[in-house]
């Protein structure tokens, strides 16, 4: 389900949090703000235990700086050129748009820098403009340095200027978690975005949970629109728990990149042009997945793929893929070259370390580009007899900002319903 700019409703339906974190939040001073220049004017200094609340939509001003660091470089002590739309910092600062939008005009829309205990909820952030640096990590909600929630929001239409989209390659992410960011995103709808959708880089955590994930668009290379880089991709030596979202038609699926460490769990991840889930070891990293109970339905590439060279350190605990059902992969002959992106089949064993576990996984209806690959798909008997337990899995998760967006709008369970 995707909604037009404007039309997104997001109601104030809020999700437990720890309780005294809870209470010193609702007992903290509450400011009112109407307009982005009143916003950027409280927020001009660090504060401590405040509310601020939207009263209406407002449009942010943006301002030029320089990020110290670039979060996807080789080099990270590269400063870059940015604009910001507003920065948060201090600790116990909230932001609680009551259901208003907030129109950024920037490339760091929200840009929570050294904020802890802090966080958005019930926002539409929408309207970011690309900068004009490729090293940018642009996105609606930027978080360096500090504890951060992103909860209830939407996150919409974050698109930027198509000639700068172009000359720089990359967009506008929906959430970009930089070095030392500790982030929790849940019960959000991250909706037709130009690049990523979340991205954490050096040092970032986060929690990503119950999320709905959605590029609409499928854009990629120098095509304009939503859903042009990955769904989720961690990289560098970002971590993050990756659970029950609802992942959708984008470029590239779950990436788990070089030293990244990731649980992914409970996940539908459909709709992709090329993979639905890669763990890739950049030819230099070691990266850690545990992969388990997820769907990967409808993709044009391999389904899941492994490529880690390197062996696992005796007090690193191994990954695996357990438990996973693998659906209509491998449908787009343009991928079928193995250098192209993976093996074109449902599961591409590029490189296992060993101890790396592979089982209880299912296969149904993968196309393959060679007799040499990988291939174990169910008969359409035992697939029909087992789909049962995956559609009572789902069913009934709730996904989006209210809770009404849920698993069985999928594309996977229409075509596979329980019945």
């Amino acid at each position: 389900m995707y909604f037009a700019p404007g039309i997104l409703l997001v109601a104030a339906l809020f999700v437990s949090s720890p309780v005294m974190a809870a209470a010193s939040r609702d007992r903290a001073p509450v400011i009112r703000v109407s307009d982005g220049d009143e916003l950027a004017r409280v927020l001009a200094t660090p504060l401590s235990n405040v509310r601020i609340e939207l009263t209406r939509a407002i449009d942010l001003t943006p301002v030029s700086a320089i990020d110290p660091t670039c979060g996807n470089c080789e080099d990270p002590a590269t400063p870059v050129a940015i604009t910001v739309g507003v920065t948060v910092s201090g600790e116990g600062v909230w932001i609680d748009g009551a259901g208003h939008e907030i129109r950024t005009h920037a490339g760091y829309g929200v840009y929570f820098d050294d904020c802890d205990g802090c966080g958005i909820e019930n926002a539409v952030i929408t309207g970011g403009e690309r900068d004009t640096a490729q090293a940018a990590t642009d996105a609606a909600v930027v978080v360096r340095d500090g504890a951060v929630t992103i909860r209830n929001c939407g996150i919409v239409d974050n698109i930027g200027d198509p000639d700068t989209v172009r000359r720089t390659i990359v967009g506008i992410m929906g959430v970009c978690g930089r070095e030392g960011a500790d982030i929790t995103v849940e019960n959000c709808e991250i909706v037709r975005n130009s690049w990523d959708g979340i991205a954490l880089y050096r040092g970032a955590r986060a929690v990503i949970r119950n999320n709905y994930i959605d590029g609409v668009d499928r854009a990629r290379g120098e095509d304009i629109g939503g859903g042009r880089g990955v769904a989720v991709g961690v990289t560098w030596t970002g971590s993050a728990l990756v659970e029950r979202n609802w992942i959708r038609r984008y470029w590239k699926g779950l990436g788990v990149f070089v030293d990244a460490d990731v649980v992914a769990r409970g996940n539908i991840v459909e709709e992709m042009l090329t993979w639905g889930i890669s763990i890739w070891d950049a030819d230099r990293g070691r990266p850690r997945a545990v992969v388990e109970r997820n769907v990967v339905y409808d993709c044009g590439a391999c389904g899941i793929s492994v490529a880690r060279r390197a062996p696992y350190d005796p007090d690193e605990k191994p990954g695996r893929l357990t438990r996973n059902l693998v659906v209509h992969t491998g449908q787009n002959p343009k991928y079928d070259a193995s250098d192209y992106y993976c093996h074109q089949c449902a599961l591409a064993l590029h490189a296992v370390p060993d101890g790396f576990s592979i089982r209880g996984n299912t296969f149904y209806d993968n196309r393959v580009a060679a007799d040499s690959l990988f291939s174990a798909d169910a008969t359409r008997e035992m697939f029909w007899r087992g789909r049962r337990g995956w559609v009572r899995t789902f069913r009934n998760n709730a996904v989006g900002i209210d809770g009404r967006l849920r698993f069985h709008e999928s594309a996977f369970l229409t075509r596979y319903p329980r019945w």
